[in-house]
């Protein structure tokens, strides 16, 4: 019902309507300046005599312009949390793998790499009385609060062999 009751208004004296916009007067755009017609550079050597003309009031004018330019060191707000961004991160040397070549040198603070992780992971889960996480925070330069959620969060891979001789195994002929 809805349908058809709004089908009624939009329809309601839609050729006076119209009407009425077509013969509204449409707006005219803004003369244009002569030099921004570029087909017409070719016609009138003038204009481009005119886009190539220095203006010796405006060159002394500039001439008295003197810029000096001084970059402000970047300071850390204190208290409220926010913080600038810095101009360099600050580093730290990884622990690094068996990968050799492929390891990252460097991780900045307050991350860590993918070896890394899995080295504390493993370091946690076979001694968990001495890599507490506030040791592995300090270890690692992290907050106590992402190594808290890491231990809880992230499982390393757990390898499980089963013995190959059992009954119920599929012998392959």
């Amino acid at each position: 019902m809805g349908g058809r009751l709004a089908r009624v208004f939009r329809a309601f004296n839609v050729e006076s309507r119209a009407r009425r916009e077509i013969s509204r007067e449409k707006p005219r755009p803004a003369p244009r300046h002569r030099t921004s017609r570029l087909d017409q550079l070719p016609d009138h050597p003038e204009i481009k005599e005119e886009i190539y003309r220095k203006d010796d009031r405006l060159l002394t004018l500039l001439k008295d312009v003197y810029v000096q330019s001084r970059d402000l060191p970047v300071r850390v707000k204190d208290g409220g949390g926010e913080h600038l961004p810095c101009k360099q991160e600050e580093k730290r040397l990884t622990k690094l793998g068996d990968l050799g070549d492929v390891d990252v040198k460097k991780v900045p603070k307050g991350k860590i790499s993918i070896v890394e992780a899995l080295i504390l992971l493993n370091n946690h889960k076979l001694n968990p009385q001495i890599w507490t996480a506030e040791k592995i925070a300090v270890e690692y330069s992290l907050e106590p609060k992402d190594v808290n959620s890491l231990l809880e969060f992230f499982i390393p891979f757990t390898v499980q062999e089963f013995p190959k001789e059992t009954k119920k195994a599929i012998k392959s002929t």
